[in-house]
């Protein structure tokens, strides 16, 4: 998925960061950081890469979709 933003994400759990935006953007198919992006507040799109990619960030955006309702 990719991210748009600034800075740094601090992921207060794990007490690190969780992420860092390059050039205002951060496209990652890791679920810990999609989780904790979406938890945060931010929006994602998902990207236009490869098939696996794309099919990678279908199964995390259920999975927080999932938890969410839980």
């Amino acid at each position: 998925m990719r991210f748009e933003g600034h800075g740094i994400v601090w992921d207060q759990k794990a007490n690190k960061a969780l992420c860092r935006f390059e050039d205002g953007f951060i496209e990652t198919t890791d679920k810990r950081v999609i989780d904790g992006l979406k938890k945060a507040g931010y929006k994602g799109t998902k990207s236009t890469g490869t098939a696996a990619k794309d099919a990678t960030e279908e199964v995390a955006d259920e999975d927080v979709t999932e938890e969410n309702e839980a």
